[in-house]
C-alpha cells in the first residue's frame, strides 16, 4: 500500500488545492492534467505527421516480430510496447525501439 503524499504541483507551480496523491507522478489529477496539457501538441514535441506515417509503415513488421530494437538490438516481440525512436537532437529517426529503452533516454540527457 502506498501512503498519500502532498501533490508536487505542475509547471513549477505548487498544487492550488494542496491535495494528497498516491499517483507515481506525485501529482493529483488536476495537476497531472495541467502538466500534460503544458507539454504541447504531438507536432510541437516532434511527433507530427511524418513521424506518425513512419511509425505506421513500421507497424506491420514490428507486430510480426520481424524487427530488432534500434537501441539494444534485441527483438521486439509481437504485442510488446514500442516507440519510433529518434535521434537525441530530434532531427531524424533511429527506428523502432522497445518502449522502455526509448523512454529511458530522457533520464540520461544532460
Amino acid at each position: 500500500m502506498t501512503l498519500p503524499k502532498s501533490c508536487i504541483g505542475a509547471d513549477g507551480l505548487p498544487c492550488p488545492t494542496n491535495a494528497l496523491t498516491t499517483d507515481r507522478s506525485g501529482r493529483c489529477v488536476p495537476c497531472r492534467r495541467r502538466q500534460w496539457n503544458s507539454r504541447g501538441t504531438n507536432t510541437e514535441r516532434g511527433y507530427g505527421a511524418e513521424h506518425q506515417r513512419l511509425r505506421e509503415a513500421w507497424r506491420p513488421l514490428v507486430e510480426a516480430g520481424d524487427v530488432d530494437c534500434a537501441r539494444c538490438h534485441g527483438p521486439i516481440l509481437p504485442g510488446e510496447p514500442w516507440d519510433m525512436g529518434h535521434t537525441d537532437d530530434r532531427t531524424g529517426w533511429t527506428g523502432p525501439e522497445h518502449r522502455a529503452h526509448n523512454r529511458a533516454t530522457r533520464s540520461r540527457r544532460s
